[in-house]
């Protein structure tokens, strides 16, 4: 394709702010917990790879990598050296990205070697994968950075055609302890030993009053930085999250990715999906409450795990073991945030507010590779009962521990103790409305304080890893 070059050079001229010594975008933002760790793989140079940054949109993705930039320049990297482009820029649409590497070294007149390469939203590039990978092949001394927001599409791709040329780095929406923590209100919570499943640090709060108020601010927005550290800045913050999700991901990056032509059903097969967040589901009920088939059912929720906006959660028995025929599943809003966007702000005193609950509960562990996360349903001799979440052992023959998410301060604990009897659990977790009470055989906590510390312990086993 003919492109006009002079016109390029002055866009990636104009989008390398750093060249001319003016201050590199968005470096006044507070950083993400989850920054560190990223900006190492950036700065690692033992395994020459690509570091591919995954995440939903409007969690903070751009701002990691300009804020990698500021850093790059202040530990002395030329700033020349370091190059960004945005691949949802219309004029860089169908331009190869070697090309526009040459545009930008030519007009600075250096070479690769040695160069921080960033692509922000590299999904928008079609086969992005096999260019990166000839790209990290052929310049050794280089280093390359590439995100995008539709995860399991770009985890998949990745994996196929980058195997030891990428490392990936997942990035949550943003986690309770995080927007605690970013906000100032950490001294509302104080560390305690609680004796349940080895070194983990745990919390509790002597104003669980103004904690829960905390969680219920962020579980309308907190799921999103841009609004959770700036709301009271933000302007009808519901428009903005039903914005990114409507305009961006259901009409643009789905289309965009899987040649989708019917986006009004996929936005209505969303929306059905978003108001049961938490609940059981089944194939023939979601079919007939869309009005579409089976088949499309299936597709339309790889194409809505694929964009990081739900996580669908499968069902084992009593006895923790997986069933040969699913029929039964569980769907999760990935950020409970969404919901406001789509129904507007929801109250605590709202039915479906319990359901937030959990799925806010369930997104803390979303940072974690969730592939042994279940829940588990039973109808056995005249019995029936389920648990809310419960963690599978690698080979899925045993359960670790079993969690039940309750908005109440006077949880029912009779199925869950029944699961953890069969499964030799010797503790369980039943999370509460204000209580915390920490008993021989049950850990009973707030689920503000537990969503606090699921998050806080990921960023500290991260870190460890």
């Amino acid at each position: 394709m003919a492109f006009d070059e002079k016109i390029l050079s002055g866009r990636i001229k104009k989008d390398h702010v750093w060249w001319q010594n003016e201050p590199v975008p968005f470096c006044e933002l507070s950083k993400r917990r989850y920054y560190p760790g990223f900006y190492s793989l950036i700065k690692q140079q033992t395994l020459h790879r690509a570091v591919v940054l995954m995440g939903p949109r409007r969690i903070g993705k751009t701002v990691m990598m300009y804020q990698a930039i500021q850093d790059l320049i202040e530990e002395g990297i030329d700033p020349e050296k370091i190059l960004y482009f945005s691949m949802d820029t219309p004029l860089y649409t169908n331009i190869a990205l070697d090309q526009l590497i040459e545009l930008a070294i030519q007009s600075q007149d250096i070479d690769i070697e040695g160069c921080y390469i960033f692509f922000d939203e590299i999904q928008y590039f079609k086969d992005w994968e096999i260019h990166l990978k000839v790209l990290v092949d052929r310049n050794r001394n280089t280093k390359f950075v590439a995100s995008g927001s539709a995860a399991a599409a770009l985890r998949m791709k990745s994996i196929e055609s980058g195997a030891g040329r990428f490392s990936d780095f997942f990035l949550p929406p943003l986690t309770f302890s995080e927007y605690i923590d970013l906000n100032g209100y950490d001294s509302l919570l104080e560390e305690v030993n609680v004796d349940f499943g080895g070194p983990r640090s745990f919390f509790r709060t002597e104003n669980i009053e103004e904690l829960n108020n905390h969680f219920y601010d962020y579980i309308n927005f907190g799921g999103f930085p841009e609004i959770a550290l700036n709301k009271d800045e933000v302007k009808n913050p519901e428009r903005v999250i039903q914005k990114d999700i409507t305009d961006k991901v259901i009409m643009k990056d789905l289309p965009s990715l899987f040649g989708i032509e019917n986006t009004l059903e996929l936005q209505q097969f969303f929306n059905v999906l978003s108001y049961r967040t938490g609940e059981i589901l089944n194939f023939q009920s979601v079919s007939q409450e869309t009005k579409t088939d089976i088949k499309t059912v299936k597709k339309y929720l790889e194409y809505l795990e694929s964009a990081f906006l739900i996580k669908v959660l499968h069902r084992v028995d009593v006895t923790a073991k997986r069933f040969k025929n699913i029929t039964q599943f569980k769907v999760y809003l990935t950020n409970p945030s969404l919901f406001t966007g789509l129904f507007g702000k929801i109250e605590m005193n709202d039915e479906r507010f319990p359901h937030l609950v959990e799925t806010a509960v369930f997104a803390q562990y979303l940072h974690r590779e969730h592939n042994y996360l279940r829940y588990a349903n039973w109808k056995r001799n005249g019995k029936e009962g389920e648990v809310d979440l419960i963690q599978l052992s690698t080979n899925f023959q045993k359960a670790y521990w079993a969690l039940e998410v309750k908005w109440s301060d006077s949880p029912k604990v009779d199925k869950l103790k029944f699961f953890m009897n069969k499964n030799s659990i010797e503790k369980g977790i039943v999370t509460s409305r204000t209580i915390f009470d920490d008993r021989e055989d049950l850990l009973i906590v707030p689920n503000s304080v537990y969503a606090y510390v699921v998050g806080k312990n990921a960023l500290g086993s991260l870190y460890q890893d």
